[in-house]
């Protein structure tokens, strides 16, 4: 099989390695170095993002009950944080499972649903259900028995096409993004949770996506959003293909017919120094800015670079984990 390198115009590894950022730093040691959370490297890099600057603003900036800014509702005022500290790979302290507690207390129903209230109606919501079970995963929540219950609801909610719906609008269609999500909940699992029930469920997840090329399904509501094909950090509410084919790319053979189109499109946004720029901030994220400098639009990205190659591998080397 081809090494996913050849088809790299240049191998950026280093640039990612730079001490600067050690969020890419240490995803790069750990996604496509293979070392492990003991490696020394990988330790420093861990310790350097815990004293980094983005997430010690956003420490600072936690009420002492437990959430951000100044709307106390759980939903609200604590998931988004939780999952740009997720997103930088911080690891946690008494501060953030406080957060957390105030997030499931607040959220997770007593059958694992997620539910919230918007405008006056009580709404349940898969995508943030997975958000939520990858925060208890990342944060060792694996004993607290809601971690099962969200994990039993999500299966429960799952369109027979494979979809998961977004059960917030009248007519719960299958959306794109929370299935998306749900997958990446999926790929977090210990290995020890995934059941023959899981590995069907994200089965017919992940045929859905190939089937609609990872990204055509949304044709049935109109055009597909342009930013499908524009490439950002973090990807916030949304979802693009490269972040798809991340996702589906161990469960299919990198000839696949039906992944060409958007495989294509990922590999013609490389340069020759085999980087690829950020070519779109997240939809509704400015206050993201508050704490993490957003990426310079049409200049070469870190952090697209990074889930690019990310993508790559796991493509060509079949890392499932």
């Amino acid at each position: 099989m081809k090494n996913w390198k050849d088809l790299l115009s240049a191998d950026p590894t280093d640039w990612l390695l730079e001490e600067s950022n050690p969020s890419i730093r240490y995803f790069t040691l750990r996604w496509l170095l293979d070392k492990p959370e003991s490696d020394p490297q990988v330790v420093a890099a861990s310790q350097a993002i815990a004293q980094s600057e983005p997430v010690q603003n956003i420490l600072l900036s936690q009420r002492p009950e437990g959430y951000w800014g100044s709307d106390p509702r759980p939903h609200h005022g604590t998931e988004k944080y939780l999952i740009l500290l997720l997103w930088l790979g911080y690891k946690g302290d008494g501060a953030v499972r406080k957060a957390i507690d105030y997030l499931l207390d607040g959220s997770i129903l007593e059958d694992g649903a997620y539910g919230v209230e918007i405008k006056g109606r009580k709404v349940f919501l898969p995508c943030h259900a997975a958000h939520a079970l990858r925060l208890m995963l990342w944060y060792d929540y694996t004993y607290d028995p809601r971690a099962h219950k969200v994990l039993d609801w999500l299966l429960s909610t799952q369109h027979q096409e494979g979809g998961w719906p977004c059960l917030s609008k009248v007519k719960g269609h299958s959306c794109f993004w929370a299935t998306s999500a749900v997958l990446q909940a999926f790929r977090d699992l210990p290995s020890d949770w995934v059941t023959p029930q899981i590995e069907e469920s994200r089965h017919q997840a992940i045929e859905l996506f190939l089937e609609s090329g990872l990204y055509k399904h949304h044709r049935e509501w109109g055009k597909p959003s342009p930013r499908w094909f524009k490439f950002g950090f973090p990807a916030h509410w949304e979802t693009d293909v490269l972040q798809v084919l991340g996702l589906v790319a161990p469960y299919v053979s990198p000839d696949d017919e039906r992944i060409q189109e958007s495989l294509q499109i990922i590999l013609s946004k490389q340069d020759e120094s085999g980087r690829w720029p950020c070519e779109v901030h997240p939809k509704g994220g400015k206050w993201i800015e508050k704490f993490v400098p957003l990426e310079e639009i049409g200049q070469p990205s870190k952090w697209v670079t990074l889930h690019a190659l990310h993508a790559l591998k796991r493509l060509y080397e079949k890392e499932k984990g």
